[in-house]
């Protein structure tokens, strides 16, 4: 009988300092990117990939993407201007983002991240420093 509350006190205590699972930000868990342009008929126009950890933080951080919050998935991905991997250190850590109207005039840019919970939808924050770091990886002029 002492055993078995000593077992259940235990068991109580291991519960109590269980730490409840943090949420992955992908500024932190990002460590390559795979990007790619696409053209009017959203075929791929060019191609990068990024390792360089400042690059890819910069990038994940202007893309917005831990900011946004759910919406509605796009019917056609193919519409987008940029098509980007986030690939982390495991698999749950990877996420596509596309990025919407930033080449062009038509309309305020917005990005999209797909992960299998679904969508976030938002603005890139920090627009000038997208186009920037795309620039660096020779997707943009």
């Amino acid at each position: 009988m002492i055993g078995v509350v000593a077992a259940l006190g235990v068991a109580g205590i291991a519960i109590a300092k269980r730490q409840r699972p943090v949420e992955a930000h992908a500024a932190e868990t990002t460590t390559a990117l795979r990007i790619v342009r696409r053209d009017g008929m959203g075929l791929p126009e060019r191609k990068a990939t990024v390792r360089d950890p400042a690059h890819v933080r910069a990038l994940t951080e202007a893309l917005g993407v831990d900011v946004h919050r759910e919406g509605p998935c796009p019917p056609d991905y193919a519409d987008a201007d940029i098509g980007i991997v986030l690939s982390g250190n495991d698999i749950y850590a990877k996420r596509n983002v596309y990025v919407f109207s930033l080449l062009g005039d038509a309309g305020a840019p917005s990005v999209v991240s797909v992960t299998s919970a679904g969508c976030r939808v938002g603005a890139p924050p920090d627009v000038a420093a997208l186009r920037r770091e795309l620039r660096a990886a020779k997707i943009v002029e």
